[in-house]
């Protein structure tokens, strides 16, 4: 699933490609993809229109229409975003299709339609809405603290929350949870981890984005690199334990990570 560098790059990438262009038309090719409005309804408001600017929150896109709305896209599971060419063929998947006047379009192609896309009045009304909580990469310190200070579930579900901060998912939770040292299952965690864990969730967001999301080129020193069964943690060599928390495979190092607050925990230095 898209998590908030994923997310990030695609904010750019539409920045770059489809600002000030003027929409000629509007083709809802799978309606399931809408969220509360109509087909009529979303091709009324877009064609004609061009997009003005493209603002992200967590794992949601918004891009800024002529005429004071916002179109809105959640990537889902499997979506993706795709600037054609002339003559490029569509996408296999393709739910949502928008045609500039230029002759280039833009596909919202989501195999499985967990994705969704809808209209709202600006961004900041919808995330109150939703009551999705803060950006995780605009949450301050104390803010996260702040947050997380006090909550009776495990860490990892809380940094899944997303009405707590916004844009952190199961891979990336794992590995800010790694280079802190803080066992997936840990709670009531203090203000020295919790600073830590701020720190290092925005590290592991700042540097996946500087490498376009590639996996393959994080440092070696990243869970991600080896986040796999029969995978070995990078900073002792010890075998990766995974198990179900919360309906989601966490992967950890039983040596270093150790729940509740080990000794080890308060020695331990995120490895670069």
């Amino acid at each position: 699933m898209p998590e908030l560098p994923e997310v990030e790059l695609a904010r750019g990438y539409l920045e770059a490609a489809v600002l000030c262009q003027p929409i000629e038309e509007v083709l809802v090719e799978d309606e399931r993809i809408l969220s509360r409005i109509t087909p009529a309804e979303i091709e009324q408001h877009l064609a004609k229109k061009s997009f003005r600017s493209v603002q992200r929150h967590g794992k949601r896109l918004f891009l800024e229409l002529d005429g004071r709305l916002w179109l809105t896209i959640h990537l889902g599971m499997t979506g993706r975003l795709i600037y054609l060419q002339k003559g490029e063929d569509e996408p296999a998947h393709t739910r949502l299709l928008l045609r500039f006047q230029n002759g280039f379009c833009l596909a919202f192609d989501d195999l499985r339609i967990f994705g969704e896309a809808g209209l709202t009045a600006s961004p900041s009304s919808f995330l109150a809405e939703a009551k999705t909580g803060p950006d995780a990469l605009q949450v301050d310190r104390e803010g996260f603290a702040e947050i997380m200070r006090g909550r009776r579930g495990a860490i990892k579900s809380l940094l899944l929350n997303q009405r707590l901060v916004s844009g952190i998912g199961n891979l990336y939770a794992d590995e800010a949870l790694f280079q802190a040292g803080i066992h997936p299952q840990s709670r009531g965690l203090n203000e020295l981890q919790l600073g830590r864990l701020h720190s290092t969730i925005q590290e592991v967001l700042r540097t996946s984005i500087s490498v376009q999301a590639d996996f393959s080129r994080l440092p070696d020193s990243y869970l991600l690199r080896h986040r796999h069964p029969g995978g070995l943690c990078p900073r002792d060599g010890t075998l990766l334990k995974h198990e179900k928390l919360g309906g989601r495979t966490s992967y950890y190092c039983p040596e270093h990570q150790r729940p509740f607050g080990h000794k080890h925990l308060s020695d331990y230095r995120p490895a670069h």
